[in-house]
């Protein structure tokens, strides 16, 4: 039942999407049904036959086997030809366009490594893969839908079913490095992330979702960021009463263009105070530091002699990414 729901919602996006094929189909069967039940009642042939010298003539071959003998007879097998034949190729065409498009969507498959995989398409999907393009990051994103308005030499799109794993497959989720997930749904998005993750143990996920409750079981999975759009909204609306520019302070930070904020290792630190790398990364890399990753838990502007130890990340705000700290 679930199997003929779905054959059934496809067939609907196709249609809807294809009318041309859609009109030429119709006719086409209206065309055999009423020409089928006439020729029946007139030529005094079966339903069975009757169908079939419809199907003959419409298709051009016409064995002969069964002709009309009335007037009205040939003249139906005069319209049944003239109309008949024109439509049909209209449709067949639109039917084999269609099968070569979708088959051309499906062949692509991803053969990059360390990549980001953008799952779902929507105006947050669109925005934040636009960012990671600029920035030269390839990206393959994967969507049910026909198209994306976005063409780059470092984008791959592939139309399909984010939770199906011969789909993540071709997107190269076993070599990607980071996954960020926005379905249609908070659980089509939750089955997506279970799917990622389970082909990909270290792939690094942030998904968008508006439930609580599947944000609770997203990070229960594993997922490293899950973001409630109605939460940060919340928030971001309440610090605006405290600091009125806070939304050109976060699109400035948020920009690929002018300061970035980023995250790194700083394996060349060990052992200093947090004041000392503060001091050091503005003096000699002009980047502000905001506070340190322990053990995956954020910790922004901590105590001045909180000491750095392996393993630790700093988060800091400079025009560029610092490649050596």
């Amino acid at each position: 039942m679930i199997v003929l729901i779905k054959i059934l919602k496809k067939l609907t996006s196709v249609l809807k999407e294809r009318k041309v094929f859609a009109y030429s189909a119709l006719y086409i069967l209206l065309l055999w049904t009423f020409s089928s039940l006439l020729f029946h009642k007139v030529e005094g042939v079966s339903l069975f036959d009757s169908l079939y010298w419809v199907i003959t003539t419409t298709t051009t071959v016409g064995y002969g086997d069964i002709t009309p003998k009335t007037e009205i007879g040939k003249v139906l097998s005069i319209f049944v030809m003239i109309s008949g034949i024109g439509v049909l190729g209209v449709m067949l065409a639109s039917m084999a366009e269609i099968m070569i498009e979708k088959g051309l969507k499906r062949r692509p498959r991803v053969f990059m490594e360390d990549h980001v995989i953008a799952l779902g398409w929507n105006g947050v999907i669109e925005v934040a893969v636009k960012e990671l393009l600029k920035e030269r990051i390839e990206v393959a994103v994967v969507a049910d839908v026909e198209s994306i308005p976005i063409e780059h030499e470092n984008l791959v799109f592939i139309n399909g079913d984010i939770t199906d794993e011969e789909v993540l497959k071709r997107a190269g989720v076993e070599k990607a490095a980071f996954s960020i997930i926005s379905g249609k749904t908070d659980n089509e998005t939750l089955l997506s992330a279970i799917a990622v993750k389970k082909m990909n143990e270290n792939i690094r996920i942030a998904c968008v979702v508006s439930d609580p409750k599947v944000k609770r079981a997203l990070e229960m999975l594993g997922v490293e960021q899950t973001i409630s759009s109605n939460e940060f909204s919340g928030l971001f609306l309440c610090r605006f009463v405290f600091a009125p520019r806070i939304s050109s302070v976060f699109s400035e930070l948020m920009s690929t263009e002018g300061m970035d904020i980023f995250e790194n290792k700083i394996s060349g630190s060990m052992g200093k105070t947090f004041e000392e790398v503060m001091l050091e990364m503005k003096e000699k890399r002009d980047a502000i530091v905001l506070g340190v990753v322990r053990e995956g838990k954020v910790m922004l502007n901590p105590e001045k002699s909180l000491r750095i130890t392996e393993g630790d990340e700093i988060i800091y705000i400079a025009k560029n990414r610092i490649t050596e700290l």
